[in-house]
């Protein structure tokens, strides 16, 4: 078992009873102290845990949220999976919604100059690294006010939006739990109702470290979500859950993955 998929399991457990304790997880896993201590003190500063005496406990708070300029770098060897897997999807002629969540960062840096698409962002970033490729994609900004991780809100963007139909729109959340997609703020989670309604195929981009987690804001049914790409570090009991209720499950394995061209980028 890879590590990523010990901690989400170690996860799951703190999320079901509350806390866990360093010695049982050394029995379960057969793995040394200073091993489980390290998983611990990795969730604990993810935000995922809090670590205690003798293990951790659940955090109770479910407002918080990495800061975006963190998050870019956080976890950028699987959001950069993902997102190779993504561009796999893309086809020339597609219209496409790339929102500025940071693995759609990673999108926008690594879709080949080749490809022939119309995008649509409310991220400066992505419409930067989309057009700096010198790309034969049209790109077009959706307007609204700036915040300072160069992305547009507000009445402007939605009013946009609706004018759309995209054939595919790839967006991102804070958390995926059976019940469904959850949001740390409310404007990722009002552009994700509104792409739902404007999008024939809905494309989740969520790195293992999001399963089974919630967040402040409830968004839509895992159901709507016509792919979801994730990473092999999601539990297995958690992955076949959504295998049901989701129409295609990509999981990208880590140790497969191959260095970027650097034509991508």
């Amino acid at each position: 078992m890879n590590s990523r998929r010990r901690r989400n399991e170690i996860l799951e457990e703190v999320r079901r009873n509350g806390s866990v304790l360093v010695e049982n997880l050394v029995d379960h896993y057969q793995l040394s102290v200073e091993t489980i201590r390290r998983d611990l003190r990795i969730l604990h500063e993810k935000g995922l845990v809090r670590r205690n005496y003798g293990g951790a406990e659940r955090r109770e708070k479910t407002t918080w949220e990495m800061p975006y300029t963190q998050r870019i770098n956080y976890n950028l060897e699987q959001k950069e999976a993902i997102a190779r897997e993504a561009i796999h999807l893309l086809e020339d002629g597609d219209s496409v919604f790339l929102d500025g969540n940071t693995t759609g960062l990673a999108v926008s840096r690594l879709i080949p100059a080749h490809k022939e698409l119309v995008i649509v962002t409310n991220s400066l970033m992505v419409a930067f690294n989309l057009l700096q490729k010198n790309s034969r994609s049209q790109v077009f900004m959706a307007g609204g006010e700036v915040d300072q991780s160069g992305l547009t809100s507000g009445h402007r963007l939605h009013q946009e939006l609706k004018q759309y139909r995209f054939d595919k729109a790839l967006f991102s959340c804070a958390g995926v739990m059976q019940q469904g997609l959850y949001f740390s703020k409310v404007e990722p989670q009002s552009v994700a109702q509104r792409l739902s309604d404007q999008a024939r195929q809905l494309i989740l981009l969520a790195d293992s470290s999001k399963m089974n987690q919630s967040a402040f804001l409830f968004g839509m049914e895992v159901k709507r979500i016509s792919v979801l790409i994730t990473d092999d570090g999601i539990s297995l009991p958690f992955l076949e859950k959504l295998r049901e209720m989701i129409q295609k499950v990509i999981v990208v394995k880590m140790e497969e993955q191959a260095p970027v061209p650097s034509k991508l980028t």
